[in-house]
């Protein structure tokens, strides 16, 4: 049965209109939007396709940000001259679609939406459109695109004997949707469903709830949706009961294998906001702590059944980039030998790298803006117009740190250290070509790995590297437990230990999505541009009219919405229509790179900005602050207080620079980071995430809380263990926590739990058998799963 475009629709509408209205106080599991997508599911479950193109189309649709291989190259611009062509629009309707251009319109989707209004109520162009029908037109437009991947542009020249033409189509398409249908096509196209956004994880289970870890194996649809119907998983259902779900779960994941020409999702991570936190993140484990490399991640797919078109190279957003980074191909058969008769992959290999640029006669790796001067961007370089000449000392470098498959062994059940033992024996090292990135150990269920810690990240930072990467050395690449992922620490998480500069805001520009988003009414201005003086010295002495260098763009990702209200309010009386040269001052911005703004403010205000590092923005001359966000807002200061241009520049050097005396700058760094450390006692910190670990161990296996007996719920807990020889993390093991937290005397009631386990799982494991019909001595054993809940 075909699933119409209006149906999804309707699920996007409801949740535009959820959206206006007032937050629910209710819990975050029941929150609106995601009753309103169960709801959803729920009434369409019979007609949602499960298999084939249409689910692939009903995905698609449903997720179009996530497929990196379509590319339309349609902005509004070229939407605008569609939807006139679909319309028929005269100059006075083409007035009205063009509302969005002007200062304070509407975004272009809700322009669309409004002038097709007016034809609701007249006949539709042919029967309503299929998201089957609407998915295939969709990767049609992308395969006209030299940067959507080659694979689809090959199975569209294959299907297809001429192109197709673009505006034609989509004018076709255009006139069979009514107005609401023409809003949510145009985001689809635009591949923003903003303001509205659907709860990913839950839709995703909704459709399978095997579908998240199955994308994590294979981060494809048309992949994903060809193992869930293929006949291992096809007769476990879409939507098990709860008690089931976990064990399903686990037979499942045990027959997911990657694929090499497939991407692997990458594992979620935890930002550490300080020392301390990191190492209640660690939660004792033992972890290797390895060096952030500011490059671009690479995912190499090595399958020699693919004769000479054996090299597949995935970028981090899941686009194949295998062309573009050609220049590693000659690089990746030599460390790896695949020319060679010892070359010890038979079959196909995958694995993870930076890609980098390393200068020969500096015997160093070179800043990541210089990557862009290397490495096309499907066919073309992006970014170089104001860059200085590629330098015969640089060429591209592979620093490999993960091993996920090869031949017929999967790597990303094995633990880290096994990963890590045989990445070493399989790449060969070539200086300045191929590596593996440098690492150390720290066991942190000792009480000196906070300062071991603190000495590794001192000394990152001291050498200028981006950060660190810890990652368990016994968990695999995808660890069972939500606890045990890997851990990103850089000097830009921690409050107060960013590059920090102060700039002048010159102008504002007003977004209506970002308006929309940030609920805050109406709004003159939710984008603010950051600039430094030009003429600083001129100014101070003789008080000439300041000229600002327009920098960057603060929105709301790098501003609270509390600095947006306060800038709004005292931008009001300062604001004056945007030009280059005014009375008051003059600008400067780099044409193409930022749009430009709306307003620009008589007397700027002074900022606090902290970035992660400096960089060369693309088609730039300068340095300025990468990922800028608004500290604070100076009112006592004014522009004259802010850097100069050339202050800016200068920071910008020795921020990458490694110090000739890094031995004083390290102790620098190691009392600033001791300093960072919040205050609390850690100790109970570790002791209630311990605590809370357990309660959801018990939760999992879903046995009912045993209540402890007065005479047990009044005993008093056991005090902290005072030995010098015992962790900081060490939990009493005499403790048992039930599912109340309540604490118990060890063995009374542990024996009691364990019986029910049993009995749960053994009764589970035999409604397992009956689904999969797997014998009871290949599924997941009453053991297997004590231990995962423990």
């Amino acid at each position: 049965m075909s699933f119409n475009f209006s149906i999804l629709c309707d699920l996007l509408n409801e949740l535009d209109q959820n959206r206006a209205r007032k937050s629910s106080k209710t819990p975050n599991t029941l929150s609106p939007s995601n009753v309103i997508v169960v709801s959803w599911f729920n009434k369409h479950d019979r007609i949602i396709p499960r298999e084939g193109p249409g689910a692939v189309a009903f995905l698609s649709c449903l997720f179009p940000e996530r497929r990196a291989d379509r590319v339309f190259n349609l902005q509004e611009k070229r939407l605008e001259s569609i939807i006139k062509q679909a319309q028929g629009l005269g100059a006075t309707r083409l007035k009205q679609l063009q509302n969005w251009r002007t200062r304070d319109g509407a975004d272009f989707a809700s322009c669309v939406e409004r002038l097709m209004s007016a034809t609701d109520t007249g006949t539709r162009y042919g029967s309503s459109i299929t998201l089957e029908e609407l998915n295939e037109t969709l990767d049609r437009v992308a395969a006209t695109s030299t940067f959507s991947s080659i694979e689809l542009r090959q199975r569209m020249e294959a299907k297809y004997a001429e192109p197709i033409r673009t505006h034609d189509v989509l004018s076709r398409i255009f006139r069979r949707l009514y107005s609401s249908e023409a809003k949510w096509m145009v985001r689809m196209i635009l591949k923003n469903y903003s303001p509205v956004q659907i709860p990913e994880t839950l839709a995703m289970q909704k459709f399978h709830f095997l579908l998240p870890n199955v994308l994590g194996f294979q981060n494809s649809f048309e992949a994903a949706v060809r193992i869930l119907s293929g006949t291992s998983i096809q007769r476990i259902p879409a939507q098990p009961t709860i008690a089931l779900e976990d064990l399903l779960k686990e037979v499942a994941i045990r027959r997911l294998t990657p694929q090499t020409g497939v991407m692997i999702t990458r594992p979620a991570h935890d930002k550490a906001r300080s020392i301390r936190h990191c190492c209640q993140l660690a939660r004792g484990r033992r972890l290797s702590v390895e060096r952030k490399y500011d490059g671009e991640y690479c995912q190499v797919h090595i399958d020699l059944s693919k004769g000479r078109n054996y090299i597949k190279i995935f970028s981090k957003s899941g686009k194949d980039s295998t062309n573009d980074r050609i220049g590693l191909h000659g690089v990746l058969r030599d460390c790896l030998g695949l020319n060679s008769a010892e070359c010890k992959i038979k079959k196909q290999c995958i694995l993870e790298g930076e890609l980098l640029v390393w200068n020969d006669h500096d015997e160093r790796i070179e800043p990541f803006h210089k990557i862009r001067k290397h490495v096309q961007r499907s066919g073309r370089f992006l970014g170089t117009r104001e860059d200085s000449p590629t330098d015969l000392n640089e060429h591209l470098m592979i620093m490999f740190y993960d091993l996920l498959l090869q031949d017929d062994t999967i790597y990303i059940t094995e633990a880290h250290d096994a990963r890590r033992q045989q990445l070493c024996s399989l790449v060969y090292r070539i200086p300045g070509r191929a590596d593996i990135g440098s690492h150390e150990n720290i066991d942190f269920s000792s009480r000196r790995s906070p300062e071991q810690l603190r000495d590794a990240f001192a000394r990152a930072i001291t050498q200028r590297w981006e950060g660190l990467v810890l990652k368990g050395r016994d968990d695999p690449y995808y660890s069972s437990s939500e606890n045990n992922g890997f851990i990103k620490l850089k000097k830009d998480y921690i409050k107060g230990l960013g590059d920090t500069v102060d700039f002048a805001i010159v102008g504002g520009r007003r977004d209506p999505i970002d308006e929309q988003e940030l609920g805050l009414g109406k709004l003159r201005w939710t984008s603010f541009y950051i600039g430094c003086l030009e003429n600083k010295d001129q100014v101070c002495r003789l008080d000439v009219k300041p000229i600002f260098c327009i920098l960057d763009m603060v929105d709301r990702q790098g501003l609270t919405k509390q600095d947006i209200l306060f800038l709004n309010r005292l931008g009001y009386f300062q604001e004056i229509p945007f030009a280059l040269s005014t009375p008051k001052l003059d600008v400067k911005l780099e044409r193409g790179r930022l749009p430009w703004p709306t307003d620009l403010f008589k007397r700027p205000f002074v900022v606090d900005v902290m970035g992660a590092g400096f960089d060369k923005p693309a088609n730039s001359r300068y340095f300025a602050l990468r990922f800028p966000r608004v500290q604070k807002i100076h009112q006592d200061r004014t522009f004259k207080d802010t850097v100069s241009f050339d202050e800016l520049q200068e920071l910008a050097r020795q921020s990458m620079e490694v110090p000739e005396e890094s031995e004083s700058e390290n102790k620098n760094w190691l009392e600033k980071l001791k300093r960072a450390d919040p205050k609390p006692n850690y100790l109970p910190l570790k002791r209630k995430l311990l605590s809370e670990n357990s309660q959801q161990a018990v939760k999992r296996v879903k046995v009912s809380p045993i209540t402890s007996t007065d005479d047990e719920a009044t005993q008093p807990p056991p005090a902290a263990p005072t030995s010098t020889a015992s962790s900081p993390f060490h939990e009493d093991s005499s403790v048992t926590l039930s599912a109340n937290s309540s604490v118990t005397k060890p063995g009374s009631q542990t024996l009691a739990r364990n019986s029910d386990q049993q009995l749960g799982c053994r009764v589970a494991s035999s409604t397992l058998q009956e689904v999969t019909g797997e014998p009871e001595d290949q599924m997941v054993s009453s053991n297997d799963i004590q231990r995962t809940g423990s």
